[in-house]
């Protein structure tokens, strides 16, 4: 029995190496190589952008990655945050992750059932906050604000989403669309779906004077989250879709927390999300920066995420 795990802690380094050579890093920041995951000892050298340097572990230590410098042939560790995976690093979401085959296309067939939104009160102060928050886009609020969990989900590729086709109207409020715009998002809004991404950003909405979905309150358990997920690992946020846990589904899931999720961010291993198609007309100043699309998954009703050769619901995590 002890050879047998021995051969197979051997053959697990070495498929683990194997990926890892196969695997790059660009420099996005100035970087410093250094002899171990830490800043206790003097910097080997200082990397500038955007130079590309050869992984030798996918995994992070202390937040720093294995790395040799092709050039010089030195071998350290860069601070993970200050470089990203290379654009050839890893193939888009496939079979590997995936368990059904997605379509590749959302269907105008797929049933939109009616949102159901409730007044939400703050577990945190005494504050509560309507089915179309305090003002602004009431109604692209009462869809962000649903509270309606499906019952079961259609699985499309990343793509699908990021993809889909919209209207060029360019009011930020869909009140003041004309109505062959709102037609045109109506045969897909409110469709259930899943799909399979590699996350890149994690931004709890807690700064400024707040949002209006959310009656502009502020605090970490009373805000969205704004996700950004990509179809190929390595991509970056400008290329992302968006997906928004909120705190009318979250306070249903107390391991929902950023730090359990975070796990995850600029990981290799990526998440399945699942929840309400929904369009959100007002961050076309966000395109090309933060989101490929103004199509998002809002509000999302379930995570998984990729660990161990399986999903993992992250409700069910330790």
């Amino acid at each position: 029995m002890r050879v047998r795990l021995v051969l197979l802690e051997l053959v697990s380094c070495f498929l683990t190496s194997i990926a890892a050579a196969q695997q790059t890093v660009i420099v996005e920041r100035n970087v410093n190589l250094r002899r171990d995951p830490s800043s206790n000892q003097a910097p080997i050298r200082l990397i500038l952008p955007p130079e590309e340097l050869e992984l030798q572990d996918t995994a992070k230590v202390n937040n720093y990655y294995h790395v040799v410098r092709a050039e010089s042939n030195d071998t350290g560790w860069v601070w993970a945050s200050n470089v990203r995976m290379g654009p050839a690093a890893g193939p888009a979401v496939g079979a590997g992750f995936e368990t059904t085959t997605p379509a590749p296309a959302v269907d105008t067939s797929w049933p939109r059932p009616t949102p159901a939104a409730g007044t939400f009160t703050s577990p945190v102060q005494s504050l509560s906050c309507g089915p179309t928050g305090d003002g602004g886009d009431s109604a692209t609020n009462g869809r962000k604000n649903r509270t309606d969990v499906p019952q079961g989900y259609h699985d499309v590729a990343w793509s699908a989403i990021a993809d889909l086709a919209y209207p060029a109207t360019r009011a930020t409020d869909r009140s003041r669309w004309p109505a062959e715009s709102l037609a045109a998002i109506e045969q897909y809004e409110g469709v259930a779906l899943r799909t399979v991404g590699y996350l890149v950003a994690l931004k709890p909405q807690t700064s400024g004077s707040g949002e209006s979905t959310n009656c502009h309150m502020t605090r970490s358990a009373e805000v969205d989250w704004h996700v950004a997920i990509v179809g190929r690992e390595g991509d970056g946020e400008d290329v992302a879709i968006v997906v928004e846990p909120t705190p009318r589904i979250r306070v249903n899931h107390p391991k929902w927390t950023v730090t359990r999720l975070s796990q995850w961010l600029d990981s290799l291993n990526p998440v399945r999300i699942s929840g309400w198609l929904m369009f959100d007309p007002a961050h076309r100043a966000h395109l090309g920066r933060f989101r490929k699309t103004l199509w998002e998954i809002h509000p999302v009703t379930r995570i998984e995420v990729w660990q161990e050769g399986g999903w993992v619901d992250l409700d069910n995590l330790p």
